[in-house]
Formats: structure tokens, C-alpha cells, sequence
């Protein structure tokens, strides 16, 4: 028992003056306690949301002007390939026959020896009057064999009559009957005499029938000569301009020989080649199909009803010609399956401006851009901002959306857009990468974006004029924005 509190007190001198701090830590932790439980809850604040500045434009509708842009060659509107047409040595040619010089029409370029020819047509007229002669002597003879025949006629009559006369004579026993025999071999030589008229005269149309088939050969041979004769000169054809030219006096020539070329003054031609996907936005027919019967290259040139402009594409020179549409060639480029549109440049010639505008020549590369008729009231959009078959759009909170769209046709840096979009939309022009569906935007309008697809659309840049007044619709009411 003793020893039990003698380890009591031993415990309590040990640890008493280190459990003096228990009551004040207890103390401390209730009130901790009490302040934390009792204090004021702090005000939440929400943060703002984040929005990104992305490039928008109002979506414009405009009066859109399609226009095509193919490239081609320059070639003459009209090829003349001089041939001989006759054999013969050359004796005169004109004092300009060299390449590249200008020539009128009908002018003589160059003669051919014409002696032969000449000697040629001389004899055919002998000929020709040879046989006119015959024919007319024909015609002679069958006069006087009909005048003989008929006089030959008249005698079988009268020793007929006189044969009768004989055998009544005979009937009473008034002469003998040798008189009869005498006088029927009298009619039987007069008809035998008949007979060799008859036979003369009924050959006279046969021999004129081949007289006159001479003289027709004759006159065709003539003919024939006269035009050998008439080839021994090659004229100009047309107004133009010589190509290649080799030729001298006394060279000898034969006749299919090709002794130059020219080409015309008055008409070049650029055939333009162009996607077939391209070409369809030119195509205006109102009238709907029609019957093969109908078509004629009037109707074609109506179903296009395009305006060209015709350019020089190495731009050493800024020079443009207007020129007219003529056709369409007959099938796609096997190669770029591409079609092929013939514009023509009338006059290039007389549309020479020295420094400024050279002609036109053969083989100049140029740049062809075809204008067709406006599309009014299109809804056009830059080529950027589609997104494989959709565009991003703001709504009235500013959000991000997305929206489907159907494009009609894309041309130069904007597409026109058949539905989805009805003009007045805030569209967005800058990448919105990543694409989040609702997030909110900051707007920044580049009205010079704007502008610049506006002008693309109505043509400025394609040679027109610009009209007097906007070609720029009022959009829509899309949302309750403008």
C-alpha cells in the first residue's frame, strides 16, 4: 500500500508541472471552435466567360455577274493556202509578195507563164467554129432535102396518075399493054428516087445530134482552157497578210504545188479552253430545250449571250481587245477534258494603238474572259469562310453557330450560295479553330473584306463599268439583325 503511493506521488512531482498547459489548450480549441461555426460565410463571385475576337462581315446580297476565265492561241479568222493550179514557169510577181506584207484584194500576186494556155483556148474557138459550121451546113442540107423531097413527091403523083390513065386505056383496048410496063417501071423508079430522100433526110439528125454534141465538148474543153488560162494568175482572195513566202521569178511550178499562205485581216479568233463545270454558270436559256431540228449556232450563240474581253497573257503588254462569241467546239479535250469556246476579234488591225496596243497576230497567247448575263439577288460569300458544305454564323447573343449551306457555283475568291443563308447574317471571316458550338464571340467588321467581295461579284475587275448606282440588295431580316 505504501509502496502503491509512494509511486503515486513519485508520478505526480514527474508529470504534474507538464500537465499545468491542459486547461488553457482545452480552452482554446472550444473558442477556435466557437469563432469558425459562428463567423459570416464569405460572397461567392463567378467568373467571367471568355469570348474570342473573330472577323465578321454582314452576308451581302448582290446582283452577281458570272464571268469564265480560259486561255488560248490567236489564229487567223481566215486561212488561204495558195496552190498552183496549173503546171507552168513563174513570169511576174508582185513587188510586195514577201512575208508578212500586206495585201488587198484581188490583186495579182503572181502570173504563170500563159503561152500554152492561150495557144489552147486559140485552137478550141477554131474547133468550136469548125463545128458550128458543120451544123449550120446540116441544117442547109435538111432545107433542100425537104424541098426535094417534096418535088420528088409531087412527080410519084403525077406518073401514078399517069399509070392509071394507061391501064383504062388498056381496059378498052385502046393501047398495048407494053405502055402499062413502061410506065410502072417509070413509078417504081420515081418512088425508088422518094425513098433515097426520105432515107438522106431521116440521117441529117443523127449527124446534127453528134455535131452538136462535139460542139458541146468543145465549148466545155474551152472552158476548161480559159480557166487553165485564168489560173496562170493568182489574186488575193480577201484583204491580208502573207505568210512564208519562197518564190522567184522563172522557178517552175506544177500544178497541187502549196506556194504560200495568207490570212485575214478583218477577223481573229482565240480558242479558249475551260472546265465544263465552269462554263454551265454562262449558260442563260430561258426557252428550256429544244428540238434538234431548232438548233442552229444563232441559238447557241443566244443560250450563251456572253460578252468577251480578249487579253494578251504574258503581260509584257496590258492590251485587251472586245470581242464577240462565235461558238463551241464539237467535243471535250481528250487530255484536259475541258471544252472549248471560239471567241473572234474583229478589225485587230484597225485597233492598233502603237505603244499601247499591238495587233492581234497569229500565235499570241491570251487570256479570254467570257461575261455573262447578271443572276439578281444572289447571296455570296468569300470562298474562305466555307466549311465543307457549312459556314460559321453569330446569333443575337453573339454565339457561335453553325450553319448548313448549299453552294450554286464558286467564281474567283467568292461562292454564291443557293440556300442556308438569305443575306443579312453576321458571318465569320477568320478561322474559328476550335470550332465550339455556342461560344461566345467578340465581333471585329472588316467592311474592306466586304467591299472588296461585293466589287468581285458585280465585275468591276472584268472590264465592265461599274453601274451608276449599288448593285447591292437590302438583305433580310435574319433573327432580328440586318
Amino acid at each position: 500500500m505504501k509502496n502503491s503511493r509512494a509511486r503515486f506521488f513519485e508520478f505526480l512531482k514527474r508529470w504534474g508541472s507538464r500537465l499545468l498547459f491542459v486547461p488553457p489548450l482545452l480552452v482554446g480549441v472550444v473558442v477556435a471552435v466557437w469563432i469558425v461555426g459562428n463567423r459570416p460565410q464569405p460572397e461567392l463571385e463567378v467568373a467571367d466567360e471568355a469570348s474570342r475576337m473573330l472577323r465578321v462581315i454582314e452576308v451581302p446580297v448582290v446582283d452577281v455577274l458570272p464571268k469564265l476565265v480560259g486561255y488560248g492561241t490567236a489564229t487567223p479568222g481566215q486561212t488561204w493556202q495558195a496552190v498552183a493550179q496549173v503546171d507552168g514557169r513563174i513570169v511576174e510577181v508582185h513587188p510586195e509578195l514577201e512575208s508578212g506584207s500586206f495585201v488587198s484584194k484581188d490583186q495579182v500576186l503572181l502570173k504563170i507563164d500563159p503561152t500554152e494556155y492561150q495557144y489552147a483556148v486559140a485552137q478550141l474557138e477554131a474547133e468550136i467554129g469548125q463545128a458550128k459550121a458543120l451544123i449550120e451546113e446540116l441544117t442547109r442540107t435538111e432545107e433542100n432535102l425537104q424541098a426535094s423531097l417534096k418535088i420528088e413527091r409531087d412527080a410519084l403523083n403525077v406518073t401514078q396518075r399517069e399509070m392509071k390513065r394507061i391501064e383504062q386505056l388498056v381496059a378498052r383496048n385502046a393501047t398495048a399493054q407494053s405502055e402499062v410496063d413502061a410506065q410502072q417501071r417509070s413509078v417504081l423508079t420515081q418512088q425508088q428516087r422518094l425513098q433515097e430522100q426520105r432515107s438522106a433526110l431521116n440521117l441529117l439528125p443523127a449527124r446534127k445530134q453528134s455535131q452538136q454534141a462535139n460542139l458541146e465538148l468543145k465549148q466545155a474543153q474551152l472552158a476548161q482552157a480559159q480557166l487553165d488560162l485564168k489560173h496562170t494568175e493568182i489574186r488575193a482572195p480577201f484583204d491580208c497578210r502573207l505568210g512564208t513566202v519562197t518564190l522567184d521569178v522563172d522557178q517552175y511550178v506544177a500544178a497541187g504545188q502549196s506556194l504560200f499562205e495568207a490570212y485575214s485581216n478583218d477577223l481573229v479568233e482565240v480558242e479558249a479552253q475551260a472546265p465544263m463545270r465552269e462554263v454551265r454558270r454562262l449558260i442563260h436559256n430561258p426557252n428550256g430545250a429544244a428540238a434538234f431540228e431548232e438548233i442552229s449556232m444563232q441559238r447557241v450563240r443566244d443560250i450563251f449571250n456572253v460578252q468577251a474581253i480578249v487579253e494578251m497573257a504574258s503581260g509584257d503588254l496590258p492590251a485587251r481587245w472586245s470581242a464577240r462569241f462565235m461558238r463551241v467546239r464539237e467535243s471535250l479535250d481528250p487530255q484536259t477534258r475541258s471544252l472549248s469556246l471560239v471567241v473572234g476579234v474583229d478589225d485587230p488591225y484597225q485597233q492598233v494603238v502603237p505603244g499601247a496596243r499591238p495587233p492581234l497576230l497569229q500565235g499570241t497567247y491570251c487570256r479570254v474572259t467570257l461575261i455573262g448575263q447578271p443572276r439578281r439577288d444572289q447571296v455570296i460569300v468569300p470562298r474562305h469562310a466555307l466549311h465543307v458544305g457549312h459556314v460559321y454564323v453569330l446569333d443575337g447573343e453573339q454565339r457561335l453557330r453553325r450553319q448548313a449551306v448549299e453552294v450554286v457555283f464558286q467564281q474567283d475568291e467568292f461562292a454564291v450560295i443557293g440556300s442556308g443563308l438569305v443575306g443579312g447574317e453576321t458571318l465569320v471571316v477568320s478561322d474559328p479553330t476550335p470550332a465550339i458550338e455556342g461560344m461566345l464571340v467578340e465581333p471585329l467588321k472588316d467592311n474592306p473584306l466586304r467591299e472588296r467581295l461585293i466589287a468581285d461579284a458585280r465585275g468591276v475587275d472584268a472590264g465592265s463599268s461599274p453601274p451608276s448606282q449599288s448593285l447591292e440588295k437590302q438583305p433580310a431580316e435574319v433573327g432580328g439583325q440586318r
